[in-house]
Order: structure tokens, then C-alpha cells, then sequence
């Protein structure tokens, strides 16, 4: 009864040092879609934006919200370790994710894939804080025309 007792504790205590799940809002919006051709930003830096953290099937996703579009990313881990993370669109290794770009017009919803890139994540110990850094590009092919969009975030999360 004692080894249940303490198998159930150990395995508490590792959950509550894993990322909380929360919604967060940011004052500024971390997340820049630009247009490579004409530099147009579709998030909008000066307005708030909301963060979510959650686990999807236990695997950790990581939501960045403004107004009618997401930026999703999909990490198969339970928990951020250092390092860096590959964005592809089919991962299949643990360090690998997907992310994806959503927007939603009227009753429409769409969303593209980010095709390529990377995402650089540190842990804080002063700050208790994990930093996310992500690179990436985006590849949106529309019947006979292909537009490139740079998708770059900044942010922090518990």
C-alpha cells in the first residue's frame, strides 16, 4: 500500500513541474505572418493577443489568438525539454511539431500549414519561464499562384 501511495505522489509532483495549462493575455501580439512580397503583417502587434496552453490527447499545444486567427502549434510531448523543436508538416519523432495558421472569415474557417522552419526553446530557471523562439515559412498555393508568407514569434510561457 505504501509503494501505491508513493508511486501516486511521485507521479503528482512530476505533473505540477510540467506546463500549466492557462489562457494568458498578452498585451502585444507575439506572432508576425508577413507577406514576403509586400511586408503585411496579418497579426497585428499593437493589439492584444490571447495565449493558450493545453494538452490534446496528453500531448502539449500551444495556441496564440487575435480576434479571428490562431497560430496552433502541435508538440508531440507531454513537456518542453531545451532545444530545437523541427516544424513539419506530417512530424513523426519527438522532436518534431506542427504548426498551422487559422482564420476564420464570417462562417469560413481556413488554415494553412507551416510548411519548414524551426522552433528554439529555452527554460528559464530564474524565471521559471519557458522562451519560445519560432522561425518559419509558409506556402500557400492558391489554383495557379504561390504566395510565401515568414511566420516569426517571440513569447514566454509558464
Amino acid at each position: 500500500m505504501r509503494t501505491v501511495i508513493l508511486f501516486l505522489f511521485i507521479f503528482s509532483s512530476l505533473a505540477g513541474a510540467a506546463q500549466k495549462e492557462r489562457d494568458t493575455v498578452l498585451g502585444r501580439c507575439p506572432v508576425y505572418v508577413t507577406d514576403t512580397s509586400t511586408s503585411n503583417n496579418f497579426f497585428i502587434e499593437a493589439r492584444p493577443a490571447t495565449l493558450k496552453v493545453y494538452r490534446v490527447k496528453g500531448d502539449l499545444t500551444i495556441v496564440v489568438e487575435q480576434k479571428d486567427q490562431f497560430f496552433t502549434m502541435f508538440f508531440r510531448d507531454k513537456r518542453l525539454k531545451n532545444g530545437k523543436y523541427k516544424i513539419s508538416i506530417s512530424p513523426d519523432g519527438r522532436s518534431e511539431l506542427a504548426a498551422k495558421y487559422s482564420f476564420r472569415t464570417g462562417e469560413q474557417v481556413s488554415f494553412v500549414n507551416v510548411a519548414s522552419g524551426s522552433v528554439d526553446v529555452l527554460y528559464d530557471k530564474e524565471k521559471k519561464l519557458w522562451r519560445l523562439k519560432v522561425n518559419g515559412m509558409i506556402a500557400n498555393l492558391v489554383e495557379r499562384s504561390i504566395s510565401y508568407y515568414k511566420v516569426r514569434a517571440d513569447f514566454s510561457i509558464k
